[in-house]
């Protein structure tokens, strides 16, 4: 699967990139695809499955998926 960390997440990925390719066997909660990567899932706002906006806590992804994930944004 290709996962885009945006914001600040792709800081918490030891290599800095902000795209990542994941190997997955099965569907898989995002939550532990991130745990894997050493992004904290508290830190995750949006997520967008191949275009669609999902609840976080329920996305399950598949190898053909591709996930673009956001943190809170602030402005000032």
């Amino acid at each position: 699967m290709k996962l885009k960390l945006g914001g600040q997440l792709s800081f918490y990925h030891p290599c800095k990139s902000p795209q990542v390719e994941v190997q997955l066997d099965s569907p898989t909660l995002l939550r532990e695809v991130l745990a894997k990567l050493g992004v904290p899932f508290g830190e995750v706002f949006l997520v967008v499955v191949n275009g669609e906006l999902v609840e976080p806590k329920d996305a399950l992804i598949s190898q053909d998926d591709e996930v673009k994930v956001f943190p809170p944004m602030d402005g000032g």
